[in-house]
């Protein structure tokens, strides 16, 4: 039987935790995985038709349009009307079934657009009264669209088991309502203004020099990190907003802390190095990044005529690691902190709270799971900080960058109240594979062409032993200075070697590019 295929309608960039959640709620529910197929423009195919015929074209193939109505009404285009507005009307002319979900209460009407405000008014249905439902967090918009999708789909004839429901009333109940809280005795001024920018102009795709105040305030408003009080009309942080871009927000939730140790051997000892980090999380990340980056091994490589680095661990799957520590921790455990630990044959990446039900240890070893953020708003946030993958393929990639390398495949565990992660030392660095940066040194094909076998013998000279004056470099190779010094020139016209110092203490490098 074909899927009741649903319209998912908003402005993209305002709503994308939002978007997310629809994506989520159909992929993560078993019952509506089978029979409900979510549209959404940006996961359309690359078509030669412009954006406007595609998503138009897109909505033809639906049987349901779902709106999600924000504050902000989107770019307008030729015809005055923004995307959604004209999706709204085409699903109209159609004849489609239209629901809208609306997000803050009637409180927050006010700040709307001007143009959002007139949308309102066009989609009440005077003779039967409202079709909008309002929603101010993940969990009730997932909750109204599955009541939606239900109802449409009985009509059918079909509906859910027992199991079938329990399962994603668990999966939906997971989100914690942490990062949602107002924090009413911070003031906004705990915020580090230079993140706040940085996070505005990632979100908008606005040069940071080109942001104004207003759009700042607004932005991380509609984006839940801070929120008005209506009876002061003072501004404050949500807890999301504090650990995304607080100051210092180990002032009001002191469990916000990663403690990163190193030892020397493979059991705890005396740290050869430490850290507490205490920062906002993106700064928490790249400082944790950075301590175990410092305190692993590094090696080069010889491969041809090109000098690749060689890490003990993959880059990409520990930063992996980190963020999902911080973004999916559970920080109603007021009394844990995260652990990052780095042995001799190990590290290991420590954070409060299991996964929640439905998922299992087994699921994660078998990479066989459907994630759902316990902390949507955080997740959200740190997207536009780091590449975090929402729709749980966080787990998957540090598994394929580990073994990718040739690394043994990462453990994971369950402990204590906490989620472990375990990556395991090489026993031969120089047996992995490049990560895939480029190489430290390397000579294009095009360019070994061109050189005498005298350049290419001085070259392989140079990646091996590093530095060379003229003369070592003549009586090794058995060829005069002069030689010597009509070979150099050639291969620091390309780019190839650097000369360091004049006359009798002239030293040749390989001109390296920075690590």
């Amino acid at each position: 039987m074909e899927k009741l295929r649903i319209f998912v309608s908003s402005v993209q960039k305002e709503l994308e935790n939002e978007r997310i959640a629809i994506t989520e709620l159909v992929s993560s529910d078993p019952f509506l995985g089978r029979h409900v197929e979510a549209i959404l423009f940006e996961e359309l195919p690359a078509s030669a038709i412009s954006a406007e015929a595609a998503y138009l074209s897109a909505l033809h193939s639906c049987h349901i349009y779902i709106g999600i109505l924000g504050f902000e009404y989107g770019r307008k285009g030729p015809d005055g009307l923004s995307a959604t507005h004209r999706e709204y009307t085409e699903a109209k002319r159609l004849g489609i079934p239209t629901f809208f979900f609306v997000k803050g209460d009637n409180t927050q009407d006010g700040r709307r657009d001007e143009e959002m405000k007139a949308l309102f008014a066009e989609i009440r249905d005077e003779q039967h009264g409202y079709v909008y439902k309002r929603f101010t967090h993940y969990q009730s918009l997932k909750s109204s669209v599955r009541a939606v999708l239900l109802a449409e789909l009985e009509k059918q004839g079909m509906r859910p088991t027992s199991e079938e429901t329990a399962i994603a009333e668990q999966t939906i109940a997971q989100a914690s309502d942490f990062d949602s809280r107002l924090m009413e005795r911070a003031d906004i001024a705990e915020l580090d203004k230079d993140l706040c920018r940085r996070f505005v102009a990632a979100c908008t795709g606005t040069p940071e020099k080109e942001l104004e105040e207003d759009s700042i305030r607004n932005t991380l408003m509609n984006r839940g990190l801070i929120w008005q009080n209506e009876d002061s009309r003072a501004i404050h942080p949500t807890a999301a907003g504090l650990l995304l871009l607080g100051r210092s927000p180990e002032t009001f939730f002191p469990q916000v802390r990663i403690a990163a140790n190193a030892f020397g051997g493979k059991e705890r000892g005396e740290p050869i190095d430490r850290e507490e980090i205490r920062d906002a999380l993106p700064i928490a990340i790249e400082r944790t990044f950075q301590f175990l980056k410092r305190n692993m091994r590094h090696t080069t490589r010889i491969e041809g005529f090109s000098k690749v680095e060689i890490h003990e661990y993959p880059y990409e799957a520990l930063r992996e690691a980190v963020v999902n520590a911080v973004a999916h921790r559970d920080y109603d455990l007021a009394g844990s902190s995260i652990r990052v630990e780095k042995y001799a044959d190990r590290i290991e990446i420590v954070s409060p709270g299991l996964p929640p039900e439905p998922i299992t240890l087994q699921k994660i070893e078998r990479l066989d799971y459907i994630a759902c953020s316990r902390n949507p708003n955080l997740a959200r946030g740190l997207s536009f900080f780091e590449r975090i993958e929402e729709q749980g393929d966080g787990l998957r990639r540090i598994v394929r960058e580990s073994e990718g390398i040739g690394l043994s495949r990462p453990q994971f565990q369950f402990r204590d109240g906490h989620f472990k992660v375990i990556f395991f030392a090489p026993e031969d660095m120089l047996k992995l594979k490049s990560q895939g940066a480029r190489p430290v040194f390397e000579v294009p094909i095009e360019v070994v062409t061109t050189l005498n076998e005298t350049q290419k013998t001085i070259l392989r000279v140079l990646i091996e032993k590093g530095e060379l004056t003229s003369s070592e470099m003549s009586e090794m190779l058995g060829v005069t200075p002069q030689a010597i010094r009509k070979s150099m020139n050639y291969l620091k016209v390309n780019g190839l070697v650097r000369q360091i110092g004049q006359g009798k203490k002239t030293v040749y490098v390989l001109a390296q590019k920075d690590s």
